[in-house]
């Protein structure tokens, strides 16, 4: 990024909320001293930059200072017509019907010359979105629910039952195709994690329900938690890694093999085992003692369903 692009960068961000010299550095990568000359050379422009000192200070700018639409280069129309395709790949997503006029929108906006640039390229980079056939109908209802801070209530179908639960959407997020809402939960008393295919029925709490004052819940990788720790192989290590939340956990050795060693929620154990069950040999669970025996029960149905006669 030159100076030019970093200048318009800075003053974006400025229009967006105040900043400090330091946040505006790391953002960029650069030092406090190159943020104070660039500060300084947007004044010189006219840009009515304000400095407070102090806590709470940094660099704004007046409430009534507005930019012009700014033109997009062709690295960001890229950018923007390539996370768009990215979406038309999923199934659902929040406001599907939009996603349709948003991309008309923004190819109107692009020069003719950039697009007839841009398209064949387009056709050669790709980020796969797994396509999933499970529609998500409730994805707009839990979006809005989560903008709103509101309670809901919904039916959720199980890998084993039909449950009816009341919860607070915390963050909704895709992953292989498929919407998932990290929720808490007032029957559980605890967060869950919810497949959003799965919602069989979505609605507003019954007149009698009364919010709970919700606890903060302990931090994911919380030293309470059970701690699991696993080797893998150098293959299983390959197969954790498509699996977002758990390669964030994995330290590589020097021939690839890896390591896990985290701290997880108890009520997770299960998954777990579930999950390195479908590893088979590529990965030896260490602990806890919990999931190794969960790991040991799901062996022994496994034997006794192929054991072979002789």
């Amino acid at each position: 990024m030159n100076r030019t692009e970093r200048l318009t960068a800075i003053l974006l961000l400025l229009q967006d909320r105040p900043h400090t010299a330091g946040q505006i550095a790391r953002r960029f990568e650069v030092s406090r001293r190159t943020v104070l000359r660039d500060v300084q050379a947007l004044a010189e422009m006219g840009v009515p930059v304000i400095a407070r000192e102090g806590p709470g200070g940094g660099y704004s700018l007046p409430e009534s200072y507005t930019l012009e639409p700014l033109a997009l280069t062709s690295n960001e129309a890229f950018l923007l017509l390539l996370a768009l395709n990215s979406l038309n790949q999923l199934t659902d997503t929040p406001h599907s019907a939009e996603r349709v006029t948003l991309a008309a929108k923004l190819r109107a906006r692009l020069p003719h010359d950039q697009l007839a640039r841009l398209d064949p390229l387009l056709e050669k980079v790709d980020v796969p979105a797994a396509p999933r056939p499970q529609r998500a109908p409730w994805l707009d209802a839990l979006v809005q629910a989560l903008d709103e801070e509101r309670w809901v209530r919904l039916d959720y179908q199980s890998s084993e039952q039909v449950s009816q639960v009341h919860c607070q959407p915390l963050r909704i997020y895709s992953q292989h195709g498929y919407w998932y809402c990290r929720a808490y939960v007032h029957e559980k008393q605890a967060e869950r994690v919810y497949r959003v295919d799965r919602i069989l029925r979505l609605e507003a709490p019954s007149a009698d329900f009364r919010p709970p004052v919700v606890a903060p819940a302990l931090p994911y990788g919380h030293p309470s938690h059970p701690n699991l720790r696993a080797r893998l192989t150098r293959r299983g290590a390959r197969l954790v890694e498509v699996d977002t939340d758990v390669a964030a956990q994995l330290h590589y050795h020097p021939d690839g093999s890896a390591g896990l060693d985290f701290h997880c929620p108890p009520d997770e154990l299960e998954y777990y085992a579930r999950y390195f069950a479908g590893l088979g040999a590529e990965v030896e669970v260490l602990g806890p003692p919990e999931l190794c025996a969960r790991l040991a029960a799901l062996g022994q149905r496994l034997v006794g369903l192929y054991t072979v006669e002789k």
